[in-house]
């Protein structure tokens, strides 16, 4: 007896006329025999790229979906579950899987097919992003072309309509980074002296590093000896998806590019108190016993040991604010302060860049023009006094 062929199993032959014919099994029918979708070419490799094309369609809803009926929402769910899930960060997953539902699936366009889908049609979804961030409408069209290419890759439609749309200019006002003045961050220093956050903010303020990568900071990465931190990693907070269910959870990743991966050094002041705090701490632990308090060995923990939740360093950041009677400025504006101050003192930006883990020496320069732009005033005044003298 002959041995049947899988769910989506093909076998190529030729007919008698002359022609390649492929058989795909595509299901059962209501009597039990099997279900077969037939295709056919005079060429033998090209049939056979029909056939994988048909066995694509196949594989897209657990089952044969024609590639001329599929939708834009039914292939871009199948694409994120089987192609790019097993591939990126959960971070950048969870990023995903955010536009598409909040951006992509509530919208007429995705449940269009994707043979039918042209240029201008994606052009005037794109146009209604603009109340968005210029990074968000970026974001939102890099995934659409994702999926279109892929959809190209897959044999799904014989062309990318993205190529044919223009990346629409963004309405919303472009936030200036917010930066501590020296007074400011005088005050500030003072505000926190007496806070049991005090050592985390004045670590932030001292090295620029970020939020996650303060929280993720253990006491083997800081070399006393050497006045330096290494930093490998960072904590975050984000939604794990899983058979279906999304649920927030709290995770230990490496940086998304090579240069975060970095050691950023510490001065002299910045090392005695992490070294106050590391004693204060060891106290606390033998208070409460070692085993039970912070096993991890985080460098900042809460006071009974357990790791500490973002959401807290940054209320503790904002009560400073207040208490120093300056803006309530972000935590990232701590980052944004310590590179502005080593700039200003006139470290090269090459180095501020290393320090602060960017992953070119562009986007440092981006951030932090307007230290250059007061920098050529500066010098301007300086050649007019100067010049002064010469009359």
């Amino acid at each position: 007896m002959a041995k049947r062929n899988a769910n989506g199993d093909g076998s190529i032959y030729q007919r008698k006329d002359g022609r390649w014919c492929a058989a795909v099994t595509i299901g059962r029918n209501i009597d039990g025999t099997q279900k077969k979708k037939y295709i056919y070419d005079r060429n033998r490799e090209k049939l056979r790229a029909k056939l994988l094309a048909l066995q694509n369609d196949i594989v897209i809803n657990d089952g044969y979906v024609r590639d001329d009926i599929i939708t834009l929402d039914q292939w871009a769910s199948r694409y994120l579950k089987d192609f790019i899930k097993h591939t990126v960060r959960v971070t950048t997953y969870d990023t995903y899987d955010t536009i598409c539902r909040n951006h992509l699936f509530n919208e007429n366009i995705s449940k269009m097919r994707l043979k039918e889908i042209k240029a201008y049609h994606l052009q005037a979804y794109m146009n209604t992003k603009c109340d968005m961030s210029k990074s968000y409408i970026k974001k939102i069209y890099l995934l659409l072309n994702i999926f279109f290419d892929s959809a190209v890759k897959n044999d799904l439609i014989a062309k990318n309509p993205m190529l044919g749309i223009n990346l629409p200019r963004s309405n919303k006002e472009v936030k200036e980074i917010e930066v501590l003045t020296v007074d400011q961050q005088k005050v500030y220093i003072k505000a926190i002296e007496k806070t049991s956050y005090r050592a985390l903010l004045i670590t932030a303020i001292f090295t620029g590093m970020r939020i996650g990568e303060i929280l993720a900071l253990t006491w083997d990465k800081i070399d006393f000896t050497n006045s330096e931190i290494k930093v490998s990693s960072s904590i975050k907070e984000t939604r794990i998806h899983e058979n279906g269910i999304s649920e927030w959870k709290t995770i230990i990743q490496s940086p998304k590019t090579k240069s975060g991966k970095r050691t950023v050094p510490i001065s002299k002041i910045l090392a005695k108190i992490l070294q106050e705090h590391k004693n204060k701490q060891s106290e606390l632990a033998m208070s409460m016993g070692r085993d039970a308090f912070n096993k991890d060995k985080y460098v900042f923990c809460s006071e009974i040991g357990t790791p500490l939740n973002a959401r807290n360093v940054q209320r503790a950041h904002y009560q400073a604010c207040i208490r120093a009677k300056i803006p309530s400025v972000g935590f990232h504006s701590l980052r944004h302060t310590f590179a502005t101050r080593m700039i200003e003192s006139g470290v090269d930006i090459k180095t501020v860049q290393g320090w602060i883990g960017h992953a070119t020496i562009q986007m440092t320069y981006n951030i932090y023009v307007h230290v250059q732009e007061e920098s050529k005033k500066a010098a301007a005044q300086v050649q007019d006094d100067l010049f002064a003298n010469l009359f």
